[in-house]
C-alpha cells in the first residue's frame, strides 16, 4: 500500500492543484490561437446539443477530444471552467492507471516524475512550446501523449509485478481511447508495442488487451451505430487529402534535421545501439520500431513537439540497472541525461501554465463571445479580439513596387464568385471581432437566424449571434469540399478571410456540385448569397 499511496497523492494533489489554479480566475483568461479555440468550442457546443462528430460536422477528431468537456457544458457551466473541469476529470480517470504503471514498471523517484509527467500533461493550460502563453487549443494532443505515455511503459518495461489483466487495461483502455481522440497516435504506437509484448512474451497482456480494447470501442458503436467508422474514415481522408494541410508546420526533412530535433534523433539513436549491445536487446529493438511513430506523430502535430523526449528518458534510467555492459550502461545514462534536458523547457512549460494562467490581469482581457451570458468565462487578450489586422498585397497599395510582383511567388488566384474576382485580403489578428461584426451587421439586415455557410476556415458565425443555428454537416474547421452546403440556405463570402484558399477551395466546390447562388446583400466586408432552388 505504501507503494501505491505515494504516486497516487501525488497525483491527486496534482489533479487538485493544476484544476484549482485552473478555476482560480473564474474562467479561462487565453493568449493565443483564437483561431484554434473557436475550432475547440464549436466542437463543444455542438457535441453538448447532442451533435456527434463524423455524423452531424465534419472533423478528424474524435468525440472523446471533447466529450469531457461537453459534460460540463450541457450542466449549464460556462465553456471556459467546463474546460478546466473536463481536464480535471480526464486526469482523474486516468489516473488509477497512471499508478498502476508507475508501481509496475518504474522504481524509486522515477515512479514520481511518471505519475507527475501523465498528470500535467492532461492538466496543462497550453498545448506546448517554450512560449509563455496561455491557450486551449490543440489540448487533444496533450491528451493523446498522456494516453500514449500510459499504454508505452507496459510494453517497453519489464513487469515489477504480476498482474497481467491490469497490464492489459494499462494498454487497452488508453489505446481505445486514442482512437476516439486521434487516430495518428494509434497508427504510430501500434506496432512498436505488438512487437515489444510479443518479444518478452507478454501474450495473456496481449491478449486481454486487446479483447479489452475492442470491447470498449464495441460498446461505443452500439451507442453511436456502425456508420459512425465509415463517416469518421471520410473525415479522416479528407484532411489527409487536403490542399490546406499536408503537414500543420516543418516539413519532414526540416524535422528530421532542424537544430531543434537532430540532438535527440540522435540521442534516440544511440540508446538503440547502446540498448542492444549492452543486454536490454528487446527495449533496442523496440525503439528501433517506436522512434520512427514518435517522428510521425511530432511531425503531425502543430508545434512539432517532441514531447516522447522525457518519457523516453524515464524508461532508459529505469532499464540502467538491468543493462550488463558496464561501459554501454554508462552511454546510456548520459543519453537518458541528454533526452531528459532536451524535454525539460516543452515539460515546464506545460507544467507551469496553470500557474501563468492564475495571475492573469483580468483587465487586459475581453469575452470572447459577449452576447452569451453562459459563456462569459471565456476570455482573450483585448488587443487580440479587438484589433483587426489584415494583410493585402503591398503594391496594391504602394504602386511603385508593382513592377517586383512578377519575380515574386504569390500564391494562386484568390478566387471568383458569379464571374467576379474577390480580392486579396487575409484576418491576420481580431477573429473575435471579425464574427462579431459580422454577426451584428446580419442580424440588422434581417438574416440573423438564418443557416449560412461562411466561405472560410473556421465555421464559428453562429455562436456570435442570439438566433444563427448551427450547420449542420459544417466543419469547426475546414478541411476541404464545402462542407454544409447541403443544409445552408445562403453562402457568405468574405472579402477579406482569415484563410483566402479555404474561401477558394470552398467556392470551387460549390461552383464544382453545379450550385448557383443569387447574391441578396452586400457590404464592404462581404456578400451574402442566396442558394438557387
Amino acid at each position: 500500500m505504501k507503494t501505491i499511496a505515494g504516486p497516487a497523492a501525488l497525483g491527486l494533489g496534482l489533479i487538485v492543484v493544476m484544476t484549482g489554479l485552473g478555476l482560480w480566475t473564474g474562467g479561462l483568461y487565453a493568449t493565443r490561437y483564437e483561431g484554434d479555440m473557436l475550432h475547440l468550442v464549436d466542437m463543444i457546443l455542438r457535441v453538448a446539443a447532442g451533435d456527434i462528430p463524423h455524423r452531424d460536422f465534419m472533423t478528424p477528431l474524435g468525440i472523446l477530444s471533447v466529450w469531457p468537456i461537453s459534460i460540463f457544458v450541457t450542466l449549464g457551466v460556462g465553456v471556459g471552467k467546463a474546460i478546466m473541469l473536463g481536464q480535471g476529470l480526464v486526469a482523474l480517470v486516468l489516473l488509477p492507471l497512471t499508478v498502476w504503471v508507475a508501481i509496475s514498471r518504474f522504481e524509486g523517484w522515477l515512479r514520481y516524475a511518471f505519475t507527475a509527467l501523465v498528470c500535467v500533461f492532461v492538466l496543462a493550460i497550453v498545448h506546448g512550446g517554450t512560449d509563455a502563453q496561455i491557450s486551449l487549443s490543440m489540448h487533444y494532443n496533450r491528451w493523446a501523449w498522456a494516453l500514449a505515455f500510459v499504454a508505452l511503459p507496459v510494453a517497453m518495461l519489464p513487469p515489477l509485478r504480476d498482474a497481467p489483466l491490469w497490464d492489459a487495461a494499462a494498454m487497452g483502455l488508453p489505446l481505445a481511447a486514442l482512437v476516439l481522440i486521434k487516430l495518428t497516435y494509434v497508427i504510430a504506437l501500434v506496432p512498436a508495442i505488438v512487437v515489444l509484448l510479443l518479444a518478452r512474451r507478454m501474450y495473456a497482456q496481449l491478449g486481454w488487451g486487446v479483447a479489452i480494447g475492442v470491447a470498449v470501442l464495441a460498446a461505443f458503436t452500439l451507442w453511436s451505430g456502425i456508420g459512425y467508422w465509415a463517416n469518421y474514415a471520410t473525415d479522416l481522408l479528407t484532411t489527409a487529402t487536403s490542399e490546406l494541410r499536408a503537414f500543420p508546420g516543418l516539413s519532414l526533412s526540416a524535422l528530421l534535421t532542424g537544430p531543434l530535433y537532430l540532438g535527440a534523433h540522435l540521442a534516440a539513436l544511440g540508446a538503440i545501439i547502446v540498448l542492444r549491445r549492452g543486454g536490454a536487446e528487446t527495449l533496442g529493438l523496440g525503439l528501433l520500431i517506436l522512434l520512427p511513430g514518435f517522428i510521425y506523430i511530432t511531425y503531425q502535430n502543430f508545434g512539432n513537439d517532441a514531447q516522447w523526449m522525457v518519457l523516453l528518458g524515464l524508461v532508459l534510467w529505469q532499464t540502467l540497472p538491468r543493462m550488463t555492459d558496464a561501459g554501454m550502461r554508462q552511454a546510456a545514462f548520459a543519453i537518458a541525461i541528454a533526452l531528459l534536458a532536451f524535454g525539460t523547457p516543452l515539460a515546464l512549460n506545460i507544467a507551469i501554465s496553470p500557474v501563468r494562467h492564475a495571475s492573469s490581469i483580468k483587465e487586459d482581457f475581453a469575452l470572447m463571445f459577449p452576447s452569451s451570458a453562459q459563456h462569459d468565462d471565456f476570455l482573450t487578450n483585448t488587443f487580440r479580439a479587438n484589433l483587426l489586422n489584415v494583410q493585402i498585397p503591398g503594391e496594391e497599395r504602394m504602386p511603385l513596387f508593382a513592377e517586383y510582383e512578377a519575380l515574386g511567388d504569390r500564391e494562386e488566384e484568390p478566387g471568383a464568385i458569379n464571374g467576379e474576382a474577390l480580392p486579396r485580403c487575409g484576418v491576420q489578428l481580431g477573429t473575435i471581432a471579425y464574427f462579431e461584426g459580422l454577426a451584428q451587421d446580419l442580424q440588422t439586415a434581417g438574416y440573423g437566424d438564418a443557416r449560412i455557410l461562411v466561405a472560410d476556415l473556421l465555421s464559428a458565425l453562429w455562436m456570435f449571434g442570439d438566433g444563427f443555428p448551427p450547420l449542420p454537416g459544417a466543419a469547426p474547421w475546414r478541411y476541404g469540399g464545402a462542407p454544409g452546403l447541403p443544409a445552408a440556405e445562403y453562402v457568405l463570402v468574405p472579402l477579406c478571410a482569415i484563410n483566402e484558399a479555404a474561401r477558394t477551395g470552398i467556392l470551387t466546390a460549390i461552383d464544382e456540385a453545379g450550385v448557383s447562388l443569387t447574391e441578396v446583400h452586400r457590404t464592404n466586408a462581404y456578400i451574402l448569397l442566396e442558394k438557387d432552388a
